[in-house]
């Protein structure tokens, strides 16, 4: 006899995936246990003083935590509309926040948490997982080529690389997607009209200013940020601009939610 399931939520908060996101956190402590302890041999073949290997841990440990406060907060953003484990594992590994929001809005465009299907739910984590893998499958395979491609020995005797402008290019086409989203609600988007928790295949035109305002204010606070990195020195805050701006932004969503604009 086989058990078909058609609701989502049993899915999305499935105890396999669960144990697929334990096993994977897991998997990245051990590793990342096994590389500390290996950096921790090297520091003492090269006869680190202890105080140096206690600033490079505290940094490490800093470093590393404080920046994951975004990833976390985008855990909780998407746990509403796919559960907990998905995003769990998805921002546990390799990928990027923006990366995996961007995904999954346009996976789920037009789709509200209460008309769910499993087939929906199937293609946002078939987005977010199928075009994330390519990277590591070219570094791995062809990294080196593509490397002597981007940086030849013209460049490097000019002391100029192409991988920077390629990267930031790159980083601009993105924030230029995320501008035009957020620029186009404010003429309207469609969303599923829903009636007893199922769709009844009518749409409703939707305007929101919000996504605009949270643009502007998150671009604001990572320009000051950027501002402070560079011009006071202040050098801490480096890797902590795009956590601490992504707080303020989704403060003042919360607000203009409280105040009633939308």
């Amino acid at each position: 006899m086989i058990l078909v399931v058609t609701d989502v939520n049993v899915v999305k908060e499935a105890w396999w995936l669960y144990a697929i996101g334990a096993f994977v956190t897991l998997f990245i402590i051990l590793g990342s246990l096994f590389f500390a302890y290996k950096a921790y041999q090297r520091s003492k073949e090269l006869n680190m003083s202890k105080e140096n290997i206690k600033k490079a841990m505290i940094s490490s440990i800093s470093f590393s935590i404080l920046p994951s406060i975004g990833i976390f907060i985008g855990v909780i953003t998407m746990s509403g509309l796919l559960g907990i484990p998905l995003p769990w594992i998805r921002l546990s590994v390799l990928g990027a926040l923006h990366y995996e929001l961007l995904a999954v809005n346009n996976a789920a465009e037009g789709i509200m948490a209460s008309a769910m299907t499993i087939q929906d739910f199937v293609t946002i984590a078939f987005t977010m997982t199928i075009a994330i893998i390519w990277g590591a499958l070219f570094t791995l395979i062809g990294f080196k080529k593509y490397q002597s491609l981007v940086v030849d020995e013209t460049t490097k005797k000019k002391g100029r690389s192409f991988g920077p402008l390629l990267f930031q290019s790159v980083f601009i086409g993105l924030i230029a997607a995320y501008f035009g989203d957020a620029f186009s609600r404010i003429f309207g988007y469609n969303v599923r009209e829903i009636v007893d928790g199922a769709y009844t295949g009518n749409s409703t035109l939707t305007y929101s200013i919000v996504p605009m305002v949270v643009f502007l204010v998150s671009f604001l606070c990572m320009m000051g940020f950027d501002w402070l990195v560079q011009k006071k020195q202040m050098k801490w805050l480096e890797n902590f601009q795009l956590t601490f701006s992504m707080i303020l932004g989704m403060s003042v969503a919360v607000l203009l939610g409280i105040g009633g604009i939308f």
